[in-house]
């Protein structure tokens, strides 16, 4: 597993890509894209707030890193490692 960090943010540690089974995840994305390269996420849970833009969390367990894809429109807009 490959990643590059970027920033720190919220929980975990921002990084700018990740790499699925030779597919690299990265800002912008598609979701079918993800699911195909990452499989099926741990855990996922969809986030409204009350500007009605709603963000999807996608959680997965790559080797021995956890990661939070998050998600809006259905493409990827931040990838997170969490330590």
């Amino acid at each position: 597993m490959l990643f590059t960090a970027s920033a720190w943010s919220g929980k975990g540690t921002e990084v700018s890509n990740i790499n699925c089974d030779g597919t690299w995840i990265r800002s912008e994305t598609d979701k079918l894209e993800l699911l195909s390269a990452c499989g099926k996420p741990t855990f996922s849970e969809v986030v409204s707030g009350d500007n009605h833009i709603k963000l999807e969390g996608l959680l997965y367990q790559l080797n021995d890193n956890k990661y939070v894809i998050y998600l809006n429109r259905g493409k990827v807009v931040k990838i997170e490692w969490l330590r």
